[in-house]
This record gives structure tokens, sequence and C-alpha cells, in this order.
């Protein structure tokens, strides 16, 4: 019973885990989808390359590896922006831009509206170009801008500076949208460093606050020139987006950022010791380096202490369903181990029990549910089946096989088996009826001498229910269609089967068989599988951390399904063992009779005794086959009439097996589509149960019952070893670029 219980858990637990865990990864999708899916235009990737010049220039290469989204216009131009500033980026020559894709190396030309041209004009004319151009005045109407004439004049850090704002473009052939579209911009920025009278310093910003194109990875290295390595140089990258920096030998930083969104800038400042050969062409006097690392320890604290901040946050997020969670598991494993311990039998079991136990057939129905969980049929059809046939025995009702039409003129009241198998078996006709329908008679004591027929409580609820189908029939003998047509729209059926029903679980009441155990257990189990559904959800569908859902959520939700599933909902009284003992010990002595060899006459009361109690526990079938092994004399008709005929649930199973033996339509067919070697209690069950699914269908309805910033640190000597913060922005450049 318990490894019964623990093997259905673990297949709940799983089967609610995996629905779970598709549900997380559809909504992490989703998640990703709407972050990353909202900019028509974005990098896949990005490589930038600058190399300091002795003279505070910046030789820059960077490599865009374009998304492009469908849109109602095609593609037809990239371009980055920059800002150039007197006291910073004065001017942007040396241009160069190569199609790596196609390998095309792109020539200078003037500037092009992509709108003033159809796809093939704009193909043979305007693509393989490359621009430089003034948009300070205006974006859509920019002025020519030469990188020599139309440079700023260098001023010193701190004084009033002049700017402008350039953008370098060019022009691809007519794309509606791509995958990848790879570029290569090489460039010349001119008067980034200043040369202090201990260090030169400079800034450069690639990216930003103002940039709207995300970027799934951005990887970068900066180098200084000749002379100058890691124990005199120092680098800082700025930015609020995951990222790793990396110091090397020679001085050069290198960085990545991955998760660039749009509006998140990239700022790398450097500072070297001044060389006496330096060349750089903007001075300032004053020493410059403690202040600048006064200023970068400072930034980096912080943005240390913000990131700390917005760390305990998210861990007080994260940790609070989670926790809750674990301590709702840990509550219900501990109340279903205890439950389980209540539940397990205290007594060795009895092998064999050969008496009808001593409880109603409706009782040994609902016991047995609990003493071997998993036995077929549910507890309503057995009980409902079992007391039917109890009534038979009792002599309250009696069956015949066949519609009530075919014995019409009849006095089934007074009749006997044997001379209605006679009268069966000497008319095809009405062998064929009786392999479809069962007639049901309420004998005559049922109206003169109740009392004396000593029903339970159950069988008379039933015989209740019975004798009201009677008076809508108009006739005490009726077959199971004609009762399920004039109880099809009996309203008030329902009350007359609901008492039934409680009569049938008042008796088992009556047992003390059980008492509840595991409420606690089952409540901790909802509650923490609701914890974990709800610690999911804030994982995946708030901040996108799938893995955490994953790892955290899933199991616990494993973990309390299984506590909800395997408390047992009832455990054994000393009473309820002693009655556990018989009806398992019954069943069991049912199963293997023909292995016993003491077993006796043939006892035809004990035997219907036997097939009552055997469809209380969903056995009748077997119960018939061991009977067919036990007294093979069963199948010879005229031992039947003579040793069966006086209990009627004998006589007609054993017919019912001797005509299908001889091939009869009666045992070819069997009720209601029941296979052959169904017993005739099977038969009547299927019959009786879809009589109680109508009255239950005419039931009126009023009665029915992470985040994504962060850094992390290698390398470094001569510089804070650590990744990315959230300095200052501002450098060189401040670049911002796209696609239209």
């Amino acid at each position: 019973m318990g490894s019964h219980r623990t093997a259905r858990a673990v297949i709940a637990a799983a089967v609610v885990t995996a629905i779970t865990a598709a549900v997380v990864l559809i909504m992490g999708f989703a998640w990703r989808g709407a972050r990353g899916g909202r900019a028509q235009v974005s990098y896949n990737a990005v490589d930038m390359r600058a190399q300091m010049l002795d003279n505070g220039d910046l030789r820059i290469t960077q490599t865009f590896d374009y998304r492009l989204e469908s849109r109602g216009t095609p593609w037809r131009q990239m371009f980055q922006q920059y800002t150039l500033s007197s006291d910073r980026l004065t001017t942007i020559s040396d241009i160069s831009v190569t199609d790596l894709t196609t390998g095309r190396t792109y020539t200078q030309d003037t500037v092009h509206s992509p709108s003033g041209y159809g796809d093939a004009g704009w193909d043979s004319t305007c693509a393989g170009h490359w621009y430089i151009a003034d948009i300070t005045q205006s974006q859509s109407h920019p002025d020519p801008f030469d990188p020599e004439l139309d440079a700023l004049t260098a001023t010193a850090v701190g004084e009033p500076a002049q700017t402008k704002d350039v953008e370098i473009g060019w022009n691809i052939p007519s794309t509606r949208s791509a995958k990848s579209m790879r570029f290569e911009l090489a460039m010349t920025w001119h008067g980034v460093a200043t040369a202090y009278d201990d260090v030169v310093a400079l800034e450069w910003e690639p990216f930003s606050a103002l940039n709207s194109t995300p970027a799934a990875r951005v990887t970068g290295t900066f180098t200084f020139p000749k002379g100058i390595s890691e124990s005199n140089s120092w680098a800082w990258l700025h930015t609020g987006a995951t990222s790793e920096t990396t110091r090397l030998d020679d001085g050069s930083l290198q960085f990545t950022v991955t998760d660039l969104p749009g509006g998140e800038y990239i700022n790398v400042v450097v500072m070297a010791e001044r060389q006496p050969t330096s060349a750089v062409s903007r001075e300032q006097a004053g020493r410059m380096k403690q202040r600048i690392l006064e200023q970068e320890r400072r930034e980096a604290r912080i943005a240390s202490n913000a990131r700390q901040r917005e760390a305990r946050e998210r861990l007080v997020i994260w940790l609070i369903p989670a926790v809750l969670a674990l301590l709702l598991v840990v509550g219900a494993l501990v109340g279903a181990k205890r439950a389980c311990a209540q539940g397990r039998r205290h007594t060795e079991a009895l092998e064999y029990w050969r008496e009808p136990p001593d409880m109603s057939p409706a009782a040994a129905a609902a016991l047995i549910t609990d003493v071997m969980p998993g036995i077929q049929g549910s507890r309503d059809d057995r009980q409902m089946t079992s007391t039917l046939l109890s009534l038979v025995t009792k002599g309250a009702v009696a069956i015949y096989p066949g519609s009530a039409a075919g014995y019409r003129g009849l006095d089934l009241s007074r009749a006997d088996c044997v001379s209605i198998g006679q009268l069966i078996a000497s008319d095809p006709r009405r062998e064929a009826d009786a392999a479809g329908m069962c007639t049901l008679v309420i004998m005559p004591r049922v109206y003169t001498d109740r009392a004396g027929l000593q029903l339970c409580r159950s069988e008379s609820a039933l015989l209740d229910v019975l004798l009201r189908a009677s008076e809508r029939i108009g006739l005490p003998v009726f077959d199971f269609g004609q009762m399920q047509a004039a109880l099809k729209d009996w309203r008030q059926g329902y009350a007359w089967l609901r008492g039934f029903e409680d009569a049938c679980n008042a008796e088992y009441q009556a047992l003390h068989a059980t008492v509840p155990v595991g409420v606690g257990a089952r409540m901790l189990g909802g509650a923490a599988m609701i914890a974990s559904w709800l610690t999911a959800f804030i994982y995946t569908a708030a901040v996108g951390q799938v893995a955490l859902a994953l790892v955290i959520s899933l199991p616990l939700l494993f973990a309390a399904t299984f506590a909800a599933q395997v408390s047992p909902r009832q455990a054994f009284t000393a009473q309820g063992e002693a009655y556990a003992d018989q009806v398992g010990g019954l069943m069991r002595y049912m199963e293997d009779f023909s292995a016993f060899g003491d077993r006796g006459v043939f006892d035809t009361v004990l035997w219907g005794r036997y097939m009552v109690y055997a469809a209380a526990f969903g056995i009748s079938d077997k119960l018939m086959e061991q009977m067919e092994r036990a007294y093979p004399q069963l199948a010879d008709p005229e031992w039947a009439n003579v040793y069966a005929s006086n209990d009627g649930l004998v006589y007609w199973s054993a017919r019912r097996r001797a005509i299908r033996a001889r091939g009869g339509a009666f045992g070819m067919h069997g009720m209601h589509g029941m296979h052959a070697g169904g017993s005739f209690s099977s038969m009547v069950s299927n019959s009786f149960l879809s009589v109680g699914s109508t009255i239950r269908d005419a039931m009126p309805q009023s009665s029915s019952s992470g985040s994504r910033s962060g850094s992390r640190s290698s390398g470094g000597g001569g510089s804070f070893r650590s990744g990315g913060f959230k300095g200052h922005s501002g450098g060189s450049g401040g670049g911002r670029g796209g696609a239209r």
C-alpha cells in the first residue's frame, strides 16, 4: 500500500514539475523576446580596438555585426554619430568602411537621403559609399564636413569648449531584413589625450547614454604606446551593464560587456605616467594622477555600494518567497512522514479470511479502497452493485436475464430459476434477448414483511429507490431499460440516491475503522506548491532569471507536490485493522479459492454472499473463474439445476458459463457488451450503474455537490582590480549608432 502511494506521488510530482518547467521556459523565452525584440536594429556583436598614439590621438577600428528586422521600408544606411569637443576630440580623419560580409571596401561620397531613391536607383548610385557630415544643426539636412578644414581648435580642459556633432554613415544595398551584416569602421580621433605634469589621461566613450541601439555583446581592447606597461598605467571601464575587464602585461585593457541595452554607456578612462618623449599636443599644467585615482576610487566605491544595495534588494526579493516555500516544504514533508507512520498497519495482516465480513457490502466496498488502493471500479459503483446483489440474496428482489417484455404473462414473483432457464434455452430469441438486458422483480415480501428481511440501512435505502422507480413505471416488474427511461427526467431522484449514498457513508463511519490523518501535510504541501509557483513567476517573469526557477522553484515544487500526494488521508484504528484483516483476507481467499483442497461441499448460500462481496471488491469475474476451477460440475446444466437453483446469482452465473461453453448467444455477447467470460454480477452491475448515472444527470444544477547588471574581475595590475562600474560618462566621442 505504501509503495503504491509513493509511486503515485512521485508520478504526480514529476508531471506537475514537468508542466511547470515547460511554462517557465516559455515565460523565459517570452521575457527575453520582449526585452530584445523591440529594437528594429540591434548589434549581434561589436568589437572595438583603440590604439593610443604617441601624440595623444586614437586609432580606432570598430567591427559592427548588425541585425535588421523587417519593416515597411528597406534598410539602406548605417551610421555612427560622435560629438567633437575642442577639449577632448577635435576631429576625425583617416576613415575607411569595409563590408566584411562581402569583402567590399566602400568609397567616400556626399550624403544621400535614402527616401529619395527607389531600390534600383539606390543600389546603383548610392550603395557602396560612405560619408562624413556635420549634423549639429540638423540630422535631416546635414552640412558637409572636412576633417581638416572643419576641425576644432584645441582648448585646455576646463576652458569653454566648442562642440560639433558629426555623422559617419555608409550606404548599403536595399535590404529588407538581415540576421547578420558585418562592417568594419576604421578612423583616427585627434586631440583626445591631455598631458599633465605627471600623467597623460584620456576618456574614450564609444557608446554614450544617447545610444539607442542595443548590443548582445561588446568586446574591446585599449592599447597604450610603446614603453607603457601595466606597472605605469591605469585603466577603468565605466558601464552599468554586465562586464569583465582584464589588464595585460603591456598595460592593455581588454573588456567585455554583455547585453548592453539602449541608453547605457561605455566609457573607458585611461591614464599613463608621462614619458620624457611625450608628443601629446594638448598640455595642461598641474599634477592629475592622484586626483584621477581618488575620483575613480570614489566612483568605484559608490558603484560598489549601489551594486551591493541592489544585490541585497534582489536577494530579499528572491529569498523571501524561496525561504517561505522551503519552510512550507519541510513542514509538509515532516507532516507527510508522520501521516505515513500513522497510516502504516501495526498488525500483521491475515493472509485469508473465509467468512463474510462483519459489515454491510457498502461498508466493505469503502473499506477495501483504503486497504488496497488501486482497486478496480469506483467506490460508489461497487457500493451500488454489491448492495443490489445483497437485496437479491436476502429475497427482497429477484433478477432474471432478458427484458420484461419477454416475461409478459409470467408471474416472476413465483417463478424459479430452473423453469426460467429452460424457457430461455428453448427459444433462440429469448436467449438473444437475455444477452442484452436484465429484469428486476420486487418480491411481495417487501410489501408484507419488510422488517423480516433484516435489511441494513444502505440496503433499505437502495430498496426505496427501486420502489420509487416501480411507482413511476406502475409495475413491480421492470427491466433496466424501462427503469432508465422512467428515471430520465426524475428531478427528485437525486434526493433518493443521495439518501442511499448517505446511508453507505454512515455505515462506514459506524465502523470507526479509520481516523483522518495528514490534513496538515496536505495543507502545507498545497501552500508550498503555491509558494513554489510564486517563486518561479518572480524569477522568470519579473527578472528573467530562468536558471533560478529551474534550480530553486522546480525542486521545491516537486517536493511540495510529493508531500501533498504521498500523505495518506486515513489511518486505521485498532478496530479498523481487525476489519481490514477481514476484507483483505476475504478478497485474497476469493482470488485463490481454487488452490484450497479443504473447501468442502458446494454451499450456494455462502457463495451467494461471496458474490455480493466480490462485487464490493471489484473481483466478480475473478471469483467466478475460481469457482469454476474449484467446482467444474457447474458447467453441467443438469447439476446446476439440482444444486445451484436456490440462489439466483450463483445459478445465472453458472448458466451463463455453461451456455458460453456451448457457444450460445447468452454466453457469446454478454450483457451490455461485457466480455463472454464476465459473471452474471458483472452484467447486472453494467446495466444498473447506467441507471445511477441517469439519476445523477437529472439532478438540478443548484443541488449538485538575478539582475542583468554587475561585473566580474580578472587581471589588472596598475589599476583597480575590478570589472566595470557605474562611474561617470561623457568621455570623448559619445558614440551613438543605428540604421535607417
